[in-house]
Parts: C-alpha cells; structure tokens; sequence
C-alpha cells in the first residue's frame, strides 16, 4: 500500500513536468510559425495546459496536507511541485507578453531560448523520471548536470539577444523584447532551481 502512495508522488511530479514540455513545444511552434491572427487561439490551448498541470499540482497538494508519511520531505515535495507550475505558467507568460504587447514579428534570435528551453525541461523530466531510485541511479546526476548546463547556455543567449537589443532606437520594440527575453530567462532559471530541489534531497538521503 505504502509503494503506490509513494508511486502517486512521482507520478503526479513526472505528469507535472510532461504538461511543462507540451507548454514549451506549443510555444517554440507559436514563435518558428508566428501568425499574429492565431495568437489568441493559441494562448487558449496553451491555457487549457496550465490548466490541466495545476490541477495536477492542486492533487498533489491535498495528498500531502493528509499525508502522514511521504517518501521524501514533505517540503521538499511541496517546492517541486510548486517549481514545476511555475515553469508551465512562466512559459505561457511569453506567450501572453507577446499577445498583450501586439507583436507583429518574432525577432528571430529568440527562437534559439525557445529550443534550449525545451532542451532544459526534457532533461528535468529525465531527472525527475529517475528520483523514485535516486539512491541507486546510475545517471541522475548527469540529467541535473545537464539541465544547469543548459541553463547556462540560456543565460548566454540571453545576455547577447538583450545587448543587441538594446542597439535599437525603437524605445517600444526595446521595452516589449526585453520583457519578453526575461520571461524566457526566467523560464530555464526555474528548471534548474527544480534541479537543485532534487540535488538537496540526494544530500539529505546520501
């Protein structure tokens, strides 16, 4: 009985970060085939997903207020579970700044940030696909080391994509973009801090 109370947690985290890498294919698509005229419908489908892993987040959350034992600390599974709803609501943020600011045109080099930001949860989902044996796991490690590898990839892009922004004499296109990239940034920094929520529970269980 105890192993599919224990099942469910992993479970619920692993289709958490699922809906998280569905967000980011659907936006990577929205930004490499941007039609302004489909943005709305678009942003209703990524919705429906934000939607669907809040849920999901909202189960988790009532297991553990009834929980009296739980595979790792409670804690622990309460800051990933909130990590990974905020890496899906984060991901429609950049797709709701470029609906409310009225983009016309996708500024190409931020296509690069959306194909390492679905590089970077894919390798979340991999650790997280291994923490129900973390202890005996021959490759967690190497999935959380490449998701801050990533990471960093991303705050480099980063950098370079708002310094060549900011060679723009277009004070909207300045103040819309940089928004926009920091969303995006924002996105991968949350995947590592859910990789580095999994690395403190291996130190305390080490």
């Amino acid at each position: 009985m105890k192993k599919k109370k224990d099942e469910f947690y992993y479970k619920n985290l692993c289709t958490c970060v699922e809906y998280s890498y569905l967000a980011a294919v659907a936006l990577k698509d929205a930004l490499e085939n941007y039609e302004k005229e489909d943005l709305k419908e678009k942003l209703d489908d990524m919705h429906e997903l934000e939607q669907k892993a809040d849920a999901k987040k909202h189960k988790m959350m009532s297991a553990l207020s009834q929980a009296f034992i739980t595979p790792i600390e409670r804690e622990d599974l309460i800051a990933l579970s909130n990590y990974l709803d905020d890496i899906t609501d984060a991901v429609e943020e950049v797709l709701l700044q470029i609906y409310m600011c009225n983009v016309d045109k996708i500024r190409r080099d931020i296509l690069p940030m959306a194909e390492l930001l679905t590089e970077c949860i894919k390798a979340l989902g991999d650790v997280l696909q291994e923490l129900r044996d973390f202890k005996h796991s021959k490759v967690i490690e190497e999935y959380i080391i490449r998701v801050n590898d990533l990471e960093e990839k991303g705050d480099t892009l980063y950098v370079e994509n708002m310094y060549n922004l900011h060679k723009e004499e277009d004070l909207r296109e300045v103040m819309v973009w940089r928004n926009i990239y920091e969303c995006m940034e924002n996105c991968m920094d949350t995947c590592e801090h859910a990789a580095d929520i999994v690395t403190t529970v291996m130190m305390k269980n080490s």
